[in-house]
């Protein structure tokens, strides 16, 4: 049963209660590495110019306490295989939607890589953040 590195349960105790529980939930079936959850400043104009991020500080959901976000990587999978992220995505999507309705979890959440599906030439492909339709 896969389980998450000390980095990266360092990384999903930044993030709001709900990605907590739907990616520990996550991790307990596929092995995974947590990228980030909350970033800083610093850590956030970094993303923005390595193009890991297309916001500056304060605007990206990771800038929040706790992280409204996190970027994730299932271990094995390359940014170059956008098939296998569709699986990965809407496994997540799927696992947070029964959470969601059994109320285990109050929100949703949202995954950067359905732009794919609407017809977009790249998402970044390992966020996922939680959704608030009003901030939409």
């Amino acid at each position: 049963m896969p389980q998450y590195d000390q980095q990266s349960q360092q990384a999903l105790q930044t993030c709001h209660h709900d990605l907590q529980l739907i990616f520990n939930a996550v991790g307990r079936e596929i092995a995974c590495d947590i990228q980030c959850g909350y970033r800083n400043e610093a850590q956030q104009e970094q993303a923005f110019a390595e193009g890991q991020s297309s916001h500056h500080w304060p605007d990206s959901e990771h800038n929040e306490k706790p992280s409204m976000a996190l970027d994730i990587l299932p271990q094995g999978y390359s940014l170059d295989d956008p098939l296998r992220w569709c699986w990965f995505g809407g496994y997540v999507k799927g696992l947070a939607d029964r959470m969601y309705a059994e109320g285990v979890v109050t929100h949703r959440v949202r995954w950067d890589g359905d732009q794919l599906l609407d017809g977009a030439d790249s998402a970044n492909l390992p966020h996922f953040e939680i959704y608030l339709p009003e901030k939409r």
